[in-house]
């Protein structure tokens, strides 16, 4: 979700996500040292200002030196002027592409998905590595973003976005079991003293976890053969209560990694290769590709 909130009601309710809202039986410095390890300093925060006027914050990670993988919905109203900032990285907003199978406030229909060059290319972090098979489901997924702080008893609060976090879930079923798109990830935020489960088992990870508005376009982990790997891009919340707020019971919804990796190296250059910057600072296109 990009902090600019947004929800569409769709069944009971689904909404844009942001940084994350956790366990209430757990203190948050469990959930921001998760998210400062190294494995996930690709996962940077956007700021973004919007043509028609306007702005957001959303999350990105970046998957090449010059090249950040979001949500579409971050960048849809078109950019005039973005930064992306890591830990120790700061950039510029360059170009944007946007997947063509995503339609504004679509959701549940997939392609949530863009890619954004920057200005310059980013040296001093490392990439993340995008992951291209199967196995996703059934394992456990690490959700890194900058959204909103809330525990599972009241959900995400305004005002409370901008720090770095990350907790975990399991995979458990794709947005079929919904009868939404299939490139589709879903969890669901699990409640330690009830079963609030949708999906899966109802036993909460000791770091369970649920998305939160700012949080939208950033990574979802899973470790394959020791191996960090970007499984899924943060799309939307989705809700059986009507408040997509991110409080116990809430799923949460990821774009597919795997689905979109044709589009993604189609645009992205492979490492070594040459590119004309037609482009200059500050000055940005919008495309679908």
């Amino acid at each position: 979700m990009r902090a600019r909130f947004a929800m569409l009601l769709i069944g009971a309710g689904t909404c844009i996500s942001h940084a994350g809202v956790i366990r209430h039986d757990r203190d948050d410095s469990q959930y921001r040292a998760l998210g400062q390890q190294s494995q996930f300093s690709a996962v940077g925060a956007l700021g973004l200002n919007y043509t028609g006027g306007g702005g957001a914050s959303c999350s990105g990670t970046l998957i090449a030196d010059q090249w950040v993988l979001t949500a579409a919905h971050c960048v849809d109203d078109g950019v005039s002027f973005g930064t992306f900032v890591t830990g120790s990285s700061f950039s510029f907003v360059e170009e944007v592409f946007i997947h063509p199978d995503w339609t504004m406030n679509d959701f549940l229909g997939g392609g949530d998905l863009a890619l954004i060059k920057l200005s310059a290319p980013v040296t001093n972090v490392d990439v993340a590595s995008l992951h291209y098979g199967g196995g996703d489901l059934g394992s456990v997924g690490t959700a890194v973003g900058y959204g909103r702080f809330g525990t599972g008893l009241n959900g995400s609060q305004s005002g409370t976005e901008g720090t770095l976090r990350a907790g975990q879930n399991m995979i458990d079923v794709l947005g079929t079991a919904r009868g939404w798109d299939s490139r589709i990830l879903l969890t669901d935020f699990d409640n330690p003293l009830r079963d609030e489960s949708n999906y899966g088992d109802i036993e909460p990870l000791n770091l369970e976890y649920s998305i939160a508005p700012g949080d939208s376009g950033g990574g979802l982990f899973v470790q394959f053969n020791g191996i960090w790997q970007l499984a899924g891009v943060t799309s939307f919340i989705n809700s059986t209560d009507g408040n997509p707020n991110g409080d116990y019971g809430d799923s949460n919804g990821f774009t597919r990694v795997s689905d979109y990796t044709g589009w993604i190296n189609s645009i992205v250059p492979a490492p070594g290769t040459c590119t004309l910057l037609v482009a200059g600072m500050g000055v940005m296109a919008r495309r679908r590709r």
